[in-house]
């Protein structure tokens, strides 16, 4: 691999005297070792530049997705969340919406009332002479036809639910303005209240009487009788302030917790400014701009997988990544922020315009976001690159199929887009795709070093440019955060392989659910940890290499050195050996190995 890469690093150092072409468009993809085939496949095209990020893209959130009903982490575990973005409909969808929630919470039901049906004591003896029919749909579907069963699924799941559009919620709200919002809305429920208890219309809900309630109702003004209102005795009304309180959650207490929540939902100015900033000037996209710049996630979608997060991005928590790459799209667009950034010295061109996106790892599917915002001035841009991303991704299939033991051939475009999809959809697969198997290296420098370069899929491509970073906080974010679940996802993959009986999960044929929280061996065994043997033996072979993460950082010795004083955690893992540290030193255009404590021994190629 160094020896590859000196020799590409030398042919590109030489001098060119034209200026740089502006690309069709820029794709960030995440750093795993799968996305290196896309980006190839996507360059080999022609007119594209693409560059390597750690897959949560800078943006610490708690996201919840629409009509979901918990938070989830879409960041590295090591690090704690700054903001929550909530996804909600579009305006322009409000007519929907009422159906869509309906749909969604009957959906919600039903599927909750059989597993409590299922996981109950005494009723599965019941279901088994009444519902066991309806089961035969799905067993006979998914395993028959697992493709058209899926197709159909997600059509009759659309039917009762209907699709509509929706976005993040990216602004935070100012506290004066939180307030207002949320006293509004309690005059509503105090209205409702009054015209439900007391019949009251018209003139005698007056917004005084309203006002006087609500205020009480918080404990803002002295107990007492209404302004406005003399229809009612003490008690009575003592007991509707009390009604307010706990059945409408008018009081303090609920007062604050809609506050808290709210006032976190969203980024301020100043914190979205530096986002995208520190964003892209971390993966060195500070110059040469494309008309589409497009931050790409990743997720994989299978069937009856309890190991199915490790499929998804390390860098998000093992979830996908797509509420942070419209996030930091969503934030790019606005003009406040490109306009406090070129105050900054960041310059974005007027007709740069960002998109997020997300890839299906398993059927190499490429998915857009939000598309109602793009201009018209962009369609045309957009059409040319949906058309490659298309291309690009069955070349992609073509390639990743090949190394399947049940493929094992090279297949053609269609039958790869087929079969991955025909994977993806079976719940019989064990090994829909390879996941991260084979992972062997990390790179942390510029494009240039491997563009053009077969990386064969094992390689973590993260963009760095050291010429951008003078103070050193991009590096020390890549090494101690992305760095850090490179070396776990590695390492997750390394004792799974040299001794899958006590690090890792077995032959996954044999697993039962625990819990929702584990797997075990049949009937009984110990919780088994780490990866199944189909993610990383090919029958009796190993498919998975199994070796310690090789680090290559194009940077200056010392701003490493400097990074491995100041992190015990650097320190434990190159002066253990749990990750070999390569240096690229950009002046020299030498290779250095790193020893112990600031020790550096130039490798000879």
């Amino acid at each position: 691999l160094l020896n590859r890469l000196m020799s590409h690093f030398r042919q590109r150092k030489r001098p060119d005297s034209h200026a740089p072409v502006r690309p069709l468009a820029q794709a960030v993809f995440c750093i795993d070792v799968r996305s290196e085939c896309f980006r190839r496949h996507l360059e080999d095209i022609g007119g594209y530049e693409t560059l390597g990020f750690a897959g949560f893209f800078i943006c610490f959130i708690r996201y919840r997705g629409l009509d979901r009903r918990h938070d989830i982490n879409s960041f590295p575990v090591i690090m704690k969340a700054r903001n929550v973005i909530r996804e909600i409909p579009r305006s322009a969808h409000a007519v929907e919406v009422p159906r869509y929630r309906a749909g969604a919470r009957f959906i919600y039901a039903a599927r909750h009332l059989l597993h409590d049906l299922k996981e109950h004591v005494i009723t599965p003896y019941v279901m088994v002479e009444t519902l066991g029919w309806f089961y035969n749909l799905p067993f006979i579907g998914k395993s028959l036809m697992p493709t058209w069963f899926k197709r159909a699924s997600d059509w009759l799941k659309h039917r009762v639910t209907s699709r509509i559009a929706t976005t993040l919620t990216v602004d935070k709200l100012p506290r004066e303005e939180v307030e207002e919002m949320l006293a509004a809305e309690q005059r509503g429920v105090i209205r409702q209240a009054l015209r439900e208890r007391f019949n009251l219309t018209g003139a005698r809900l007056s917004p005084e009487l309203v006002e006087s309630l609500r205020r009480q109702a918080l404990g803002e003004q002295p107990t007492g009788r209404a302004i406005g209102f003399s229809g009612l005795s003490e008690d009575q009304q003592a007991e509707l302030l009390q009604a307010l309180r706990d059945e409408y959650r008018i009081g303090s207490r609920w007062m604050g917790a809609k506050m808290a929540q709210i006032t976190q939902t969203g980024l301020t100015l100043d914190e979205q400014v530096f986002t995208v900033g520190f964003a892209l000037r971390m993966m060195g996209l500070t110059a040469n701009l494309g008309r589409l710049v497009v931050f790409v996630a990743h997720g994989s979608t299978m069937d009856n997988n309890p190991h199915e997060s490790a499929y998804e991005c390390g860098a998000c928590g093992g979830n996908d990544g797509n509420a942070n790459t419209r996030l930091l799209a969503a934030m790019g667009n606005k003009p406040q922020v490109r306009q406090q950034l070129m105050k900054n010295g960041l310059f974005i061109p007027e007709d740069t315009y960002f998109l997020g996106g997300q890839v299906d790892t398993c059927t190499d599917d490429l998915q857009l976001f939000d598309l109602e915002d793009v201009p018209a001035t962009h369609r045309k841009d957009l059409h040319r690159f949906l058309g490659d991303i298309k291309e690009a991704g069955l070349q992609t299939s073509c390639e990743r199929l090949a190394a399947l033991p049940d493929v094992g051939s090279r297949v053609s475009p269609s039958q790869a887009a087929r079969l991955t999809m025909q994977r993806s959809a079976d719940w019989s697969q064990v090994r829909p795709e390879w996941g991260l198997a084979r992972n062997a290296a990390a790179i942390v420098g510029r494009r240039q070093l491997t563009e053009g370069l077969d990386l064969e899929g094992r390689i973590f491509l993260h963009s760095y440019d050291w010429r951008e970073d003078p103070e050193l906080k991009a590096l020390e974010i890549i090494l101690t955060a992305p760095g850090q679940v490179m070396e776990w996802i590695n390492l997750g993959y390394y004792f799974s392989t040299v001794d899958n009986d006590t690090f890792g999960a077995g032959n996954k044929i044999y697993h039962n659910v625990v819990g929702r929280f584990g797997v075990m061996l049949g009937t009984q065994s110990d919780l088994r940890m780490g990866l199944p043997l189909q993610s990383v033996m090919d029958g009796d072979r190993l498919y998975h290499e199994p070796m310690r993460l090789l680090l290559i950082v194009e940077a200056p010795r010392e701003r490493i050195d400097t990074l491995i004083r100041r992190h015990p955690i650097l320190q434990r893992f190159y002066h253990n050996r749990w990750v070999r540290l390569v240096n690229l030193e950009p002046e020299e255009g030498v290779f250095y190995r790193y020893h112990h404590k600031d020790s550096w021994q130039r490798t000879v190629l």
